[in-house]
């Protein structure tokens, strides 16, 4: 039999907040100098699908996920997908599980976790740019980490956004509807985007308060980019992968071949801080950024522990196979 785990059954299963105190342990297990296996892309005319194979604990797993930004004009996420779960001991295929789902908690899930390790401890002020599917769960993440007093949304599309902020009201989360960019961020301590863009979101000029945190999360390639270059020059780096970020974010590749960072700039990965190698923020006046790229071992560590769960509650439909 395979087990089927669709959306619901997947958030019936685990929050962000639950995966964001567990999501640290794939970074950890993979400190062989991997960065958790790597991930390939069969490129189409209209987007592309990336292949992620990863193992976990007793299972194995392939994330296959397409990226197609003219979805969105069908009524379709751009981001969709499934997951795949074997036995890593016979082989056996276990289950099948909805990656859209899958990728929006385990993004938001590290992203909290970043911000958490990284962000001022007296931090009061956040601002999320972006209201589409990872705004929610970004703002579900993160709400819980500091008390905040002010939380800022804006979105290019501020319908999406007047809906996003009805649902964190209806959670708790009071929200604060900003109509621009410079607004939302102006002296916030934490800085979280989460959009589509593929060009900088913020002038050349824009210079975040002293000791701000950034987590730059929604641009994915090479060639997409949500930051400015001298804001990232001036940022202290950390990532999940330092090779995954070399092959994948525009936020850095820019920078490096404008000049403005060395082939190989520092980067602290996020188990280095984990594991007090590193401690992460070293002066409140610093400015840090987490660059989000994704890697397998995180999907990995989510589908498994979802396979077990499931296991454990008889959740989800069991299909002949």
């Amino acid at each position: 039999m395979l087990k089927l785990l669709d959306a619901t059954t997947i958030r019936g299963l685990t929050s962000v907040s639950d995966l964001a105190a567990v999501v640290g342990e794939a970074f950890l297990a993979a400190r062989d100098g991997s960065d958790g296996f790597v991930r390939s892309a069969v490129r189409a005319p209209g987007g592309q699908l990336l292949f992620m194979p990863a193992a976990h604990g007793a299972t194995l797993s392939v994330k296959l996920v397409s990226l197609f930004d003219g979805a969105t004009a069908q009524g379709l996420p751009s981001v969709q997908g499934l997951a795949v779960v074997f036995d890593a001991h016979s082989g056996r295929p276990l289950a099948l599980l909805d990656a859209t789902t899958l990728t929006e908690l385990r993004t938001a899930a590290v992203t909290t976790l970043a911000t958490d390790l990284l962000a001022r401890r007296d931090a009061r002020t956040l601002a999320v740019i972006g209201a589409g599917v990872q705004g929610r769960s970004h703002l579900e993440g993160l709400a819980g980490i500091r008390p905040w007093d002010s939380v800022r949304l804006h979105s290019r599309d501020m319908g999406k956004a007047r809906r996003l902020a009805e649902w964190a009201r209806s959670t708790g989360i009071e929200i604060e509807l900003h109509d621009s960019v410079a607004s939302a961020t102006e002296d916030a301590e934490v800085i979280c985007t989460v959009t589509s863009a593929d060009a900088p979101l913020f002038p050349d000029a824009f210079r975040p308060r002293p000791g701000a945190h950034i987590s730059a999360v929604g641009a994915y390639g090479p060639t997409r980019r949500e930051l400015p270059s001298r804001l990232v020059a001036d940022a202290s780096l950390f990532v999940e992968s330092t090779d995954a970020v070399l092959r994948e974010a525009g936020d850095i590749l820019i920078p490096i071949a404008e000049g403005l960072l060395p082939p190989r700039p520092p980067m602290t990965e996020l188990s280095a801080v984990l594991s007090k190698e590193h401690p992460g923020r070293t002066s409140a006046e610093e400015l840090t950024l987490f660059e989000s790229v994704g890697i397998p071992a995180e999907d990995a560590l989510v589908c498994d522990l979802l396979y077990r769960r499931a296991v454990q509650t008889n959740a989800g439909q069991e299909i002949p196979f």
